[in-house]
């Protein structure tokens, strides 16, 4: 089951996302760096070349880096999944 070829990438739809938020690759970084920290886990951290990656050429970020973007971004989880073809129970 992928992603349905008719609607945006998932790439597309985080990069559209990010903007509406006036946000660059460069803050989402820190927000993530913050936001490893206050969870102690490493795996939060999303480096600028690796979101431009996520958005650029259909990388599938990890649960983690999802959970953090979905955070930034200020949206629920479920709905980042459901980008990636992830049916919500």
């Amino acid at each position: 089951m992928g992603v349905p070829k008719h609607s945006p990438r998932p790439g597309q739809h985080l990069r559209a996302r990010r903007l509406s938020f006036d946000l660059t690759l460069r803050d989402v970084h820190t927000a993530s760096l913050s936001l490893a920290r206050q969870l102690r886990n490493p795996a939060f951290v999303i480096p600028p070349s690796r979101l431009h990656d996520i958005e650029t050429k259909k990388i599938i970020p990890s649960v983690h880096r999802l959970y953090t973007l979905a955070r930034v971004y200020k949206c629920r989880l479920n709905e980042l999944l459901s980008w990636y073809g992830i049916p919500p129970r």
